[in-house]
């Protein structure tokens, strides 16, 4: 597999030279890495790229160069070529700035908060009141709160709220941006094949990492096709071409942990060189965007390289539930793969164990360093002492000790000629052998559209590799990467385009050498199919037709009448429409939405007895078998899960297919709840069954709660597209703050974030902490007999959870310390509660009513040779469940993944929150299954992994961690909403207007910046000069400028008059001139032209001569577009005005002031669309005080609310009074002279008024030209 990790700009890159590329030991300074690496054996990291070319570099790679190029960002060899240059008389900055590949990293200033070390002040003051670390949970938090309010009532001068101090500590411990220097690739091949390469004979070994290295290098040089471009132009709205990347290659034996493990890590600068000659930053997007496809076809060329070599065959192996599986080498058994992995889970907990340790005693994550001593001290304490580094052979000999005592000699020795043994092939390996190209094509295409709705060229090349791999496995001599090139190709003809053809196609000097769009990110198109767009519109078309089993309303109201009479809780007003909706719509297919905690079951249970009281049944479909159980017993009606029920009438008996289970008739109304989670596939099966029997569906959901893992979206779509019945009131928290903040977290509104912050509902800390905390705050709550449940994302994090919770129990003997091995590595003795995770209608319980479903929660009451006798919490039956059954389908049953507590309502929730991948849908699910409380406990910092490898994400605040989950959308679109989405996003201002600002002012007039930076410098001292248009912020700078010429002002007076003299003098502060320049020029005033666009918007070129005549045409077209896009907003906007414009003034009557009230209006909305603001109730969003379109559209926005003064009320007047006195008068010709000579006052007027622009000069005394 590949695997992409960031490199931060300064010691990022450290890892690789000093703990990868030189074994378990460190480089030390100075030490020649040829010599160290030779002497250990490791082979020396190697050059490689086509974007070395042009840097003279080759060879291999010393310290100093990567210090050079990863560190600094200069030319490998810039040591060398400074010190020559100083030599040669030029100074050091001079001669740094001549090796500097493009601009500098940023320079960031850690801004300290003092937090840690305020922490572990006190917790080091606690130890020695105590004699013992603070214990995590109270102890801790009373430390960690006393600490915030202190502060914030130094800060205040007064004692904080209890909220002010939860919002302090919410913002705590942030760590300072760092800037990206690369990207580090892994390459590692499966562990049959590093086990083949440690154990087999020599040429074996040898031809195995040549395999290895074949296929990296291909993968790595069709990376640099796809993924060698880099973004130019205002804010890198354009994408270009580079000469290809300066990367480095270090080859690495073995795991830190000493196992064999064949890899390569390959380092790719983030620099980059344009075709201009230009060093730039990589786009690392598109290099993200392609890492599954670039890891798939790896994996495709090393097996293939592999077999092609030795003649080995691969088998596929299952990895787990929901988990691909994983093709290994045939006759390397799994027992003797997973030896060599055993080490390193030992390693890792130990090093988790002291890194726990070390939180205890200090209060904060340890350094970097500390941690990389911890990795170190957990290796030495799980084996005896660290030997000498070793050369290949004495590890190859180590190892073939290791897996005799696993395997014996014998196997041992023979690893060679049992690898070759010829594969027996299987009725569907035949079956796949003799597949055409078209054929795998086709089966390729419906595991992608069975997988999601729309899809990127990449996910049909990472499946067409997958295929091919396979079927070049079974067809001996067919070339793999061949074969996957051309099913990618043949499915690429049966897709359609979701991504929107541009609607002013681009000229060449605007295109890549692939003759792409360079405003179209590569790689990013998405496409669809036929089928997919079938099945939504038969799902839409299902929700608009009359049809179906329909509730008379008499009977309706009758029903619900007499249930609320029976009970002390009666329906409210959305729950009873709701169930009239879906009694008596009347529609095939009718939709409920219901955000958490509103009571659908309530509503539910009144329209299956309203169904019945008219002669009907309901038959409910939940997403497991575990959930339709719940789900029967809830409503009291018959339940199954949707594919169960499919299944049984494609493939039933017709006993089955009578049966009161899975019978379908005109009386049926077929109920799907969570019906967010159903594939779109699945719905159409389920609309085919109702539509055979003449039944009717009912879909009940949430589609801001999880989505199918499959092909998804189609609730939604029903949703905006038909519409549906909502329900409206939240029930289910004891506090109604939490019900309003629940709300407001579904919508993604930062907002949401106060409650729970403000509320001393949220903590944060690094992984192995927030895990404690989770078990002791979940331990207190079932001590205190609440129902409490501990969430996390991931089956691992469960699986630890889990783990915790057990060792306490056994420890106060409320468990059995003895008992069965399940699935997740845990024990289950007596009283343990387990889960079961897979449905086996065979193990029958509650005498023969139930059967074994996959959620289901027990109680071990005995166990006895792995087999487990379990009673169940929801029902009471009792079954045992087999040893084989429990080993691979059983785990404990304390904590649960998001995705199992969708549906579960407990006391309080304690929820494990990732950053870095827990999206707004879990968030919200997991924060709302709690009555009483619902605990987030936010990841912020991850710590070195074990081999010492440096985690991508820099430390976060517990605020920024759980902003950043709100704005990650998980739930699928439909592929007709991708398509509505992808057309309304190319017709915006946000896709028309940076390009053409973009081609106006880089392409159309690539002197542009040239001109800016000669009058820079003829108004500066050059050394400040120099700064300005080396700083990250020129473009922008220049931008502005070419602005003031484009109105015809004087750049070098603008920019003379921003030019103080206390920038430079002492005590100044300045880091950037680049930016405090811009601010200070300000935008220019906008004029009133005639072209219709912006106001800040430059004309399209004039004239038909000269160069660019191409680009110039294409400059007139967009311009006409973004014009006819600024009308349509604007008569979208007068029509039906949203909230955001109550406060502007009505369209005048006057013609003239109805063209001005266009024009201001016309760049509030272009403004809004420019920047995608979608809320109702501001008009322009944040204050962007340095964004020339922000200062544009305030002044509009000024200008619109603006009260009339008696004045302009009575110009007004007398208007309408020439307009009647004029009114029989058919002379039109005098008419329009008086009303223009209206207008002329009433403009002479409002020029009076109107404030100084900032066309003015800026008073600030005579220019300066400052110096450093």
């Amino acid at each position: 597999m590949m695997t992409v990790h960031v490199l931060h700009a300064g010691d990022g890159y450290t890892y690789l030279t000093r703990q990868v590329a030189a074994g378990d030991h460190s480089v030390r300074r100075g030490e020649d890495l040829t010599d160290y690496y030779t002497a250990e054996g490791n082979p020396v990291g190697e050059w490689l790229g086509s974007g070395l070319a042009n840097l003279g570099v080759s060879g291999n790679v010393s310290e100093e160069q990567m210090q050079a190029l990863f560190g600094d960002g200069l030319h490998p060899d810039a040591e060398a070529a400074i010190r020559a240059a100083v030599a040669g008389g030029a100074s050091p900055e001079d001669a740094v700035q001549a090796s500097r590949l493009g601009r500098r990293f940023p320079r960031i200033q850690p801004k300290l908060d003092g937090w840690d070390d305020a922490v572990a002040d006190a917790y080091q003051a606690f130890e020695v009141e105590n004699g013992r670390s603070p214990e995590v949970g109270v102890e801790r938090d009373l430390i960690r709160w006393n600490i915030a309010a202190a502060r914030v009532a130094a800060t205040l001068q007064r004692p904080g709220a209890d909220a002010e101090v939860a919002t302090h500590l919410s913002h705590m411990g942030k760590a300072a941006r760092q800037p990206v220097a690369g990207y580090d690739l892994v390459f590692t091949p499966v562990k049959s094949v590093s086990v083949l390469w440690a154990l087999g004979d020599e040429a074996t070994s040898q031809q195995v990492r040549e395999a290895h290295n074949a296929a990296w290098q291909a993968t790595v040089a069709w990376l640099e096709t796809e993924a060698g471009v880099t973004r130019v132009g205002a804010g890198g709205v354009a994408q270009v071409d580079t000469h290809g990347f300066v990367a480095t290659a270090f080859e690495h034996r073995d795991s830190r942990t000493g196992d064999p493990n064949l890899h390569t890590h390959v380092a790719v600068s983030t620099k980059v060189q344009g075709l201009d000659g230009k060093w730039r930053s990589l786009d690392g997007r598109v290099l993200h965007a392609l890492g599954v496809a670039a890891s798939e076809r790896y994996n495709t060329l090393v097996e293939q390289e592999v077999r092609n070599r030795l003649g080995v065959g691969f088998v596929d192996e299952s990895r787990g539930r929901n988990k691909r599986s994983v093709r290994e080498i045939a006759g390397i058994s799994r027992e003797l793969r997973d030896s060599f992995s055993s080490r390193r889970a030992a390693i890792e907990d130990a090093y988790e164990t002291l890194v726990q340790e070390y939180v205890a005693k200090h209060g904060h994550t340890p350094p970097k360093t500390v941690q990389l001593s911890l990795a170190q001290r957990a290796t030495l304490e799980t084996r005896e002492g660290k030997s000498a580094p070793k050369s290949l052979s004495r590890q190859r000999a180590e190892w073939r000790l290791a897996a005799i005592k696993i395997i014996g000699q014998v196997a041992v020795d023979t690893i060679g000629a049992t690898v070759r043994q010829p594969l027996q092939l299987s009725v569907q390996d035949e079956i796949l052998a003799g597949l055409s190209v078209d054929e795998l094509a086709e089966r390729v295409l419906n595991t992608v559209e069975d997988s999601r709705a729309t899809w990127r060229r990449s996910h049909v090349a990472a499946e067409a590799q997958r295929i091919a791999r396979a079927f070049a496995n079974v067809r001996p001599g067919v070339d793999a990467q061949q074969v996957a090139d051309q099913v990618a190709q043949a499915v690429m003809t049966r897709v359609i385009g979701v991504s929107a053809p541009a609607l002013n196609p681009v000229p060449e000097q605007l295109q890549r050498e692939d003759g792409e769009s360079i405003y179209r990110v590569h790689g990013t198109e998405r496409f669809t199919s036929t089928r997919i767009l079938a099945i939504e519109d038969s799902l839409i078309d299902a929700a608009r037709t009359v049809a179906g089993f329909t509730v008379d309303p008499a009977t309706f109201i009758a029903t619900v009448e007499a249930l609320n009479a029976a009970s002390a809780y009666p329906l409210d007003a959305s729950q009873v429409e709701l169930a009239r909706r879906f009694a008596s719509g009347g529609r095939l297919l009718e939709v409920g939405i219901g955000p958490a905690g509103t009571g659908k079951t309530t509503a539910m249970r009144a329209f299956a007895r309203a169904v019945e009281a008219g002669g009907g049944r309901v038959l409910a479909l939940a997403p497991t078998a575990a959930a339709s159980t719940v789900l029967a017993e809830e409503i009291k009606v018959e339940a199954e899960t949707a594919h169960k029920l499919v299944d049984v009438h494609r493939h039933g008996s017709a006993e089955q297919r009578e049966s009161d289970q899975y019978r379908i008739d005109s009386n049926t109304v077929l109920l799907i709840d969570e019906a967010g989670m159903a594939s779109t596939p699945l719905l159409a099966d389920v609309l085919e069954l109702a539509q055979q029997h003449g039944a009717t569906i009912r879909l009940l959901g949430d589609p801001a709660q999880l989505a199918a893992v499959e092909s998804g979206g189609a609730l939604r779509l029903i949703e905006q597209r038909v519409g549906a019945s909502y329900l409206d009131q939240v029930h289910r928290f004891i506090d109604t703050d939490e019900a309003a903040a629940s709300l407001l977290l579904r919508d993604g509104a930062s907002a949401s974030l106060d409650f729970y912050v403000t509320a001393d509902r949220t903590r944060g800390g690094i992984r192995q902490s927030m895990l404690e905390e989770i078990y002791v705050a979940w331990a207190a709550d079932r001590e205190g007999n609440r129902h409490s449940i501990m969430v996390a994302g991931t089956n691992d994090e469960v699986a630890a959870l889990n783990a915790r919770a057990r060792l306490d129990l056994v420890g106060q003997g409320v468990v059995g310390k003895s008992g069965a091995v399940l699935h997740d590595g845990n024990k289950a003795g007596l009283n343990d509660v387990i889960v079961t995770r897979q449905n086996d209608r065979k193990l029958r319980s509650n005498q023969g009513k139930d059967f074994v479903a996959n959620g289901d929660l027990w109680t071990v009451i005995d166990n006895e040779g792995g087999d487990l006798k379990v009673k169940s919490l929801r029902h009471g039956g009792v079954l045992t469940l087999p040893a084989e059954y429990v080993a691979t389908h059983v785990e404990l049953g304390y904590a649960a993944t998001i995705n199992r507590v969708q549906g579960m309502t407990v006391d309080t929730s304690h929820i494990l929150v990732d950053p870095q991948s827990t999206s707004r849908e879990q968030l919200y699910v997991a924060a709302t299954r709690g009555r009483e409380s619902n605990r987030m406990y936010a990841v912020v910092e991850d710590t070195l992994e074990v081999d010492a490898h440096a985690p991508d994400h820099l430390r976060t605040s517990i605020l920024d961690a759980l902003t950043t989950v709100l704005a990650r959308e998980s739930a699928e679109r439909s592929a007709t909403e991708e398509i509505q989405q992808a057309q309304d996003a190319a017709a915006s201002l946000s896709t028309l207007l940076p390009a053409y600002e973009d081609a106006l002012s880089r392409v159309y007039d690539p002197s542009q910046l040239e001109r800016m930076e000669v009058a820079v410098r003829d108004v500066l001292d050059t050394e400040i000069a120099d700064r300005v248009v080396r700083d990250e912020a020129w473009t922008h700078l220049a931008s502005r400028l070419a602005a003031y010429e484009a109105h015809g002002a004087d750049v070098r007076a603008r920019l003379t008059a921003a030019v103080w003299a206390e920038d430079t003098g002492p005590g100044s502060t300045v880091e950037s001139f680049a930016k405090i320049y811009h601010h200070r020029i300000g935008a220019p005033a906008g004029t009133a032209t005639e072209t219709g666009l912006p106001s800040w918007v430059s004309p399209p070129p004039a004239g038909v001569d000269g160069d660019n005549r191409d680009t110039r045409a294409w400059l007139h077209t967009q311009a006409e577009l973004i014009h006819d896009r600024t009308q349509a907003l604007v008569d979208t906007a007068t029509a039906n005005p949203e909230p955001w414009s109550a406060k502007i003034r009505p369209v005048p009557e006057d013609a003239s002031l109805q063209k001005a009230w266009r024009r201001d209006l016309g760049n509030v909305v272009a403004f809004r669309d420019l920047n995608q603001i979608n809320d109702t109730e501001s008009p322009l969003g944040t204050v962007r005080t340095d964004d020339d379109a922000y200062t544009a559209a305030a002044a509009s926005l000024e200008r619109l609310r603006a009260v009339e003064d008696n004045v302009a009320t009575e110009a007004r007047r007398r208007v309408a009074g020439l307009r009647q006195r004029l009114s029989g008068d058919t002379d039109l010709g005098g008419a329009v002279d008086v009303a223009e000579r209206v207008r002329r006052l009433r403009e002479r007027h409002l020029e009076e008024e109107k404030p100084a622009s900032n066309d003015d000069p800026i008073q600030r005394g005579p220019g300066h030209r400052p110096t450093v």
